[in-house]
């Protein structure tokens, strides 16, 4: 049986989901910290953005894998790490996710159901010096990402009748040219030959030097920004953010402290449902 989840039960289990996740990282000394919109969310409402429920943490590339090792291992909880390496999940980054529940996200239908989430996205440490690499490689991660999107989206959903349009002819193309699993190796490939930093910088303290989230928004990021993370309440939780959660807020955001105008304040919620055992 399937019951239809409330928005407020949405945000519980998503919450539950990140404070496992805290859990974990605590217990296992790995760092990661809350990033886009619920960094804002924590930073300006002291918990979830009012009319959103996303959860997105950044992890640093080592304690992604050391966390993607600890599942494989047999970690002791009652959620689920997916990834496309094992075809458990269409999305080229790692989700922890309620398999008690099932949702739907807007953008890609119900061909591809998912209990709730957390999305986490590695950062990789960088060598912003190398210019013309690190072009080349957001240039083909845009090429990939765009055909990676086309072959997962639902093609009725669009913001326009233009878009829509366009997608009811090339979605049904893209499906059939294209692995959505092999594209994610491809995207997942080309963070992890983001030009380095050089072996004296891996092996400083992880405030020095750049990060990117190239499986995320593909921003270079100076880790001092981000690192040595702070503290901040998020729905009556101390939980990570950047250090300097202002001024990430700033670059992604603008004025970011402004609410903006009510008719902006599109909900986002997916359609979710918890899975009843008969």
């Amino acid at each position: 049986m399937k019951r239809r989840l409330s928005s407020a039960e949405i945000k519980k289990i998503e919450l539950d989901i990140l404070l496992e996740l805290d859990r974990i990282c605590t217990e296992n000394g790995l760092t990661y910290l809350l990033a886009y919109g619920t960094c804002l969310g924590a930073v300006r409402h002291g918990g979830f953005i009012p009319w959103d429920d996303d959860i997105d943490v950044f992890m640093p590339r080592d304690d992604y894998e050391k966390l993607y090792n600890l599942f494989r291992e047999g970690m002791e909880t009652p959620y689920k790490l997916v990834s496309y390496r094992d075809e458990s999940s269409i999305y080229q980054f790692f989700k922890l996710v309620d398999p008690a529940t099932e949702s739907y996200e807007t953008f890609v239908g119900k061909s591809h159901p998912i209990g709730l989430w957390v999305d986490i996205f590695p950062l990789e440490r960088v060598n912003p010096s190398s210019e013309k690499q690190l072009r080349t490689l957001m240039k083909k991660h845009e090429r990939i990402g765009l055909a990676r999107s086309f072959a997962v989206a639902d093609s009725s959903v669009a913001s326009t009748p233009a878009i829509k349009l366009v997608k009811k002819i090339v979605c049904p193309i893209a499906r059939t040219l294209f692995n959505v699993t092999k594209l994610n190796r491809r995207l997942e490939e080309n963070a992890l030959a983001l030009p380095k930093a050089t072996e004296a910088d891996m092996s400083a303290p992880t405030e020095e030097g750049y990060v990117c989230d190239l499986l995320g928004d593909a921003h270079v990021i100076d880790a001092s920004i981000l690192f040595p993370v702070r503290k901040a309440p998020f729905e009556g939780h101390e939980l990570p953010i950047p250090g300097r959660a202002e001024t990430y807020l700033d670059i992604n955001y603008g004025d970011w402290k402004a609410l903006p105008p009510e008719e902006e304040r599109h909900l986002h919620f997916p359609e979710a449902y918890a899975v009843e055992k008969e």
